[in-house]
């Protein structure tokens, strides 16, 4: 492997490797964001993959401009994954956050210094495991068709309605529609805590996200349940087997899943304090 000096303009950063891995193995041969190469800056154990750019196109000033593109961000985002996923596929990697620049070859240098027992455990810990997302859906006519005939409370406050004086009736109608609603909200994040603990034997850790709302799914149904996996690949089968057996008795409550990956350890990586 050829070490190439990184010039004097501004270092853009990707993420981190181990340099064991990148020395024994044939490395992507790919172009930077500006245009540059790929450079593999080694640092004892540690290895960054890093690209020049120009100082004037990507100053703190500039990126703030430019992040208000949307197709500028889009393309560079979509780059700065592709990049990251192109290593991972061979490499463990820890990935830095989109646009992570720095000035100098020698505030990189402090990074590695300052952070490097804890960027070497972290690559440790990550070796060999891959994140997985999973997104649980639920159509809300379904779900909620689920909970009138099964949640006890409900079930017993109709029974209840049923025998009294009509004149009563109007109030406890009210009083069954705020019943409706609150246990329909305990059931749903009854339903999305409840994935975890059957998934724990074949996961080591996990991240439960904000849901998305339809404007971004572009779906009919809702957003119930948005969790990260980070899974050992000797376990994707099993995991993935389990998601199958879980989605068939999810369907009978109204439920959908969609499963995604493997994808680069984002959501399990972010312990680095970067600075731009």
């Amino acid at each position: 492997m050829t070490l190439t000096k990184v010039d004097s303009e501004f270092i853009y950063v990707y993420g981190v490797c181990i340099a064991e891995e990148l020395q024994k193995s044939e490395v992507p041969d790919v172009l930077g964001i500006d245009h540059s190469p790929i450079i593999i800056k080694v640092f004892q154990d540690l290895a960054a993959l890093v690209t020049p750019v120009s100082a004037t196109n990507y100053s703190q000033q500039q990126i703030d401009l430019l992040l208000k593109d949307a197709k500028w961000l889009q393309g560079k985002a979509f780059h700065h994954h592709e990049i990251i996923a192109d290593f991972q596929r061979n490499f463990t990697i820890l990935p830095m956050s989109f646009c992570t620049i720095f000035q100098t070859e020698g505030n990189l240098e402090s990074l590695l210094t300052g952070q490097y027992h804890l960027l070497l455990e972290k690559l440790t810990y990550l070796k060999g495991k891959q994140e997985w997302n999973l997104k649980l859906f639920c159509d809300s006519e379904l779900a909620l068709s689920y909970v009138l005939k099964n949640n006890p409370a409900i079930t017993e406050m109709k029974r209840k309605l049923v025998s009294m004086p009509k004149g009563k009736q109007f109030l406890m109608r009210k009083k069954l529609d705020q019943l409706v609603a609150a246990e329909f909200e305990l059931e749903q994040a009854k339903w999305r805590h409840e994935i975890l603990p059957q998934l724990g034997s074949v996961i080591d850790d996990s991240n439960l996200r904000q849901n998305w709302g339809k404007e971004v799914t572009e779906r009919k149904d809702e957003m119930v349940g948005n969790y990260d996996f980070l899974i050992h690949e000797s376990k994707v089968e099993q995991f993935l087997n389990k998601i199958a057996e879980l989605e068939k008795t999810y369907e009978a409550l109204g439920c959908s899943f969609q499963v995604t990956g493997p994808w680069p350890p984002y959501h399990f990586a972010k312990f680095v304090k970067e600075k731009v």
